[in-house]
C-alpha cells in the first residue's frame, strides 16, 4: 500500500468542490438515506482549507484534499447515532471516487488533517465528518445559534474565520440550521463595518505623505514597502465594499481577482507596486484612491465623499485627502461605547499571516478596548 497519494499533474486534478458534490450525491446520500431514511442532516464542504475557497489545485492533494465533507445532525439526534453512522460509513464507502482514495491517513498532533490513502479492506478512515451545526460553528469562534449576534461579538470574530465558515457549499440542509447560521454569519452589520473601514483609513492616512518623503531622500526601498501597504489596506477596502470577507495572505491576491472592481485598479496597482519612478507612482495611487472612494460613495453608508486630490502641507506631495473619509466615517460610529481606538483598531490592523488569525487575541482587545 502506497503511503499517501497526491495528483501528479494538473490533468489528474478535479476542483475539490466539483469532486465532493459529485461524492455527496453519487455516493453519500444514496447509501446513507437508504440506511438512515429517517434522519434529518445536512451535508457541505465548508470551513478551512483551499477546496473550500475554490483556489485549490493539484499541488493541494497532498493533505486534507479528496472525497470528503461535513454531514451535521441535529443536537437531538447526534449522541445516539454519531457513532453508527460514522462506523457505517467505514464499511459501505466505495474504497474511492473518481480515482480518488476515500481512505485517508491521519496526520499525528494535528486536528483534522490527513491524507489520501488507497485501502482494499475494510474498514477505511473516511474524511466524512458528522457533527452538529453548533459544535463545528464554535470550534473557532463562539455562537449563540438561538440568539443575534451581538456588537463586541462581531468584532471579535477574525476576518478568516468569518470566510471560511460562510465559504464552501451546503449540498443538502434537512433541518435548516446551518443554512440560517451561514446567512447570519454571510457579512459584518453596518455598525462593525464602519468600525472596519475606519481603521483601515485611518492607517492609510497616517503613512500616505511618507512616500514623498522617502522618494526625496532617495529611499526606493523604504518609498515602495509603504506604498505596497497602502495598497494591501485600499484592498482590504475594496473586499468590504462589495460586501466580502478577504482571505489571509495566501489567497489574498487570488481573490482579489474575483472582484467586481478588480479589472479597473489592477493596471493601477502593478504601476503602484513596480514603478521605479515616484511621479508614475504616486499619479497610479491618486487613481487607484479615487477608485476606491467611488466604491465608498456607491454604498451610500456615509455623506458624499469628494475624491479630492490635495499637495499635503505644500510640499509637493499629492495625495487623496483622506481626513475627508475619516471625518464622514466617524460621523456615523457610536463612539460612546469604545473606550480605547487604537487598541481595538488592533483587530483589523494585525498580521496578515495566518499567524494573526486568533479569536482568542482579539477577545482579550474588545475587553479592554469595548464597554
Amino acid at each position: 500500500m502506497e503511503d499517501t497519494f497526491t495528483c501528479k499533474t494538473p490533468e489528474d486534478f478535479i476542483p475539490g468542490l466539483a469532486l465532493n458534490k459529485g461524492f455527496y450525491f453519487d455516493v453519500v446520500k444514496p447509501i446513507f438515506e437508504k440506511e438512515f431514511p429517517n434522519v434529518k442532516y445536512a451535508a457541505a464542504l465548508i470551513g478551512h482549507c483551499s477546496d473550500v475557497l475554490g483556489f485549490d489545485d493539484y499541488k493541494s492533494t497532498d493533505h486534507v484534499w479528496g472525497p470528503r465533507l461535513q454531514m451535521f445532525l441535529e443536537e437531538s439526534e447526534y449522541e445516539k447515532l454519531h457513532e453508527e453512522i460514522d462506523n457505517y460509513f467505514k464499511y459501505h464507502l466505495p474504497f474511492e471516487y473518481k480515482g480518488f482514495p476515500t481512505n485517508y491517513k491521519p496526520v499525528e498532533g494535528w486536528f483534522n488533517n490527513a491524507y489520501m490513502q488507497f485501502k482494499d479492506a475494510y474498514p477505511i478512515n473516511h474524511f466524512i465528518e458528522i457533527t452538529t451545526v453548533k459544535s463545528f460553528y464554535n470550534r473557532d469562534i463562539s455562537i449563540d445559534l438561538n440568539s443575534n449576534i451581538g456588537f463586541k461579538a462581531w468584532l471579535a470574530y477574525p476576518v478568516q474565520n468569518l470566510l471560511e465558515l460562510t465559504s464552501g457549499e451546503v449540498f443538502y440542509d434537512g433541518f435548516g440550521e446551518l443554512t440560517d447560521t451561514r446567512r447570519k454569519l454571510s457579512f459584518f452589520p453596518l455598525e462593525v463595518l464602519l468600525l472596519r473601514i475606519y481603521f483601515l483609513w485611518q492607517s492609510i492616512n497616517e503613512e500616505q505623505a511618507f512616500i514623498g518623503r522617502c522618494a526625496e531622500q532617495n529611499d526606493f526601498i523604504g518609498e515602495t514597502i509603504i506604498a505596497n501597504r497602502i495598497v494591501n489596506k485600499l484592498i482590504k477596502l475594496c473586499f468590504y465594499y462589495e460586501n466580502k470577507y478577504y482571505p489571509y495572505s495566501k489567497w489574498f491576491g487570488t481573490a482579489l481577482k474575483q472582484l467586481e472592481i478588480f479589472k479597473r485598479v489592477e493596471p493601477l496597482i502593478y504601476t503602484v507596486m513596480y514603478s521605479r519612478t515616484y511621479k508614475e507612482r504616486e499619479e497610479a495611487l491618486n487613481e487607484l484612491y479615487i477608485e476606491v472612494i467611488k466604491k465608498h460613495n456607491s454604498l451610500n453608508i456615509t455623506e458624499y465623499v469628494e475624491p479630492k486630490i490635495i499637495n499635503y502641507y505644500k510640499r509637493g506631495y499629492l495625495g487623496f485627502y483622506s481626513e475627508q473619509v475619516i471625518e464622514k466615517i466617524s460621523e456615523k460610529i457610536q463612539w460612546g461605547r469604545i473606550k480605547d481606538i487604537e487598541l481595538l483598531s488592533k483587530i483589523e490592523l494585525q498580521d496578515d499571516s495566518n499567524f494573526g488569525v486568533n479569536y482568542e487575541v482579539n477577545k482579550k482587545i474588545i475587553a479592554e478596548a469595548v464597554e
